[in-house]
């Protein structure tokens, strides 16, 4: 285990984190509920990022939501990583927006009412950005996936006094 404080390596017999003292209790006894109000008394100091979720965060329902909605960062907004989804939403917003075009032209010929747009996407190099954009973004869903089934996705929380 590891202390979301300091990050330092937390051996099973032990009781507290070697660095900075921080109790497994704590870690444990930790509140996913107060990060919102911890954020709204500007208050960030005490809100840490953890790989144990709280009991007061699902871990099935996080995983659920990457594996079936994480291509749009539905994970991050259910732990209230606002960036990160943003982030990746934005990223899958450009992939769909510049590619979408050319597979259905593709498909269905000149008979698209926005044939032009989507034989301009095809010869200037948004196509090839959107479609480089969109590959970082299955890969940081991917790399979701396996961090959530190892144990490794950190989520915010706020540990006990």
């Amino acid at each position: 285990m590891r202390c979301p404080k300091c990050g330092a390596n937390i051996k099973k017999y032990q009781d507290r984190c070697p660095k900075c003292l921080t109790k497994i209790k704590q870690i444990e006894n930790a509140s996913f509920n107060q990060v919102k109000t911890a954020k709204a008394e500007f208050q960030p100091e005490k809100v840490v990022y953890s790989t144990v979720f709280p009991k007061d965060l699902s871990w099935k329902n996080t995983l659920l939501l990457c594996i079936f909605l994480g291509w749009m960062g539905a994970h991050y907004y259910y732990v209230k990583r606002y960036f990160k989804a943003i982030c990746l939403s934005v990223m899958m917003f450009i992939f769909l927006l510049f590619n979408l075009p050319m597979v259905y032209l593709l498909e269905y010929g000149s008979a698209w009412i926005f044939t032009d747009f989507a034989i301009w996407v095809s010869t200037s190099n948004a196509y090839i950005i959107s479609s480089v954009i969109g590959a970082l973004a299955v890969i940081m869903w991917l790399c979701d996936i396996l961090l959530l089934c190892f144990k490794r996705f950190k989520v915010p929380v706020v540990l006990e006094e």
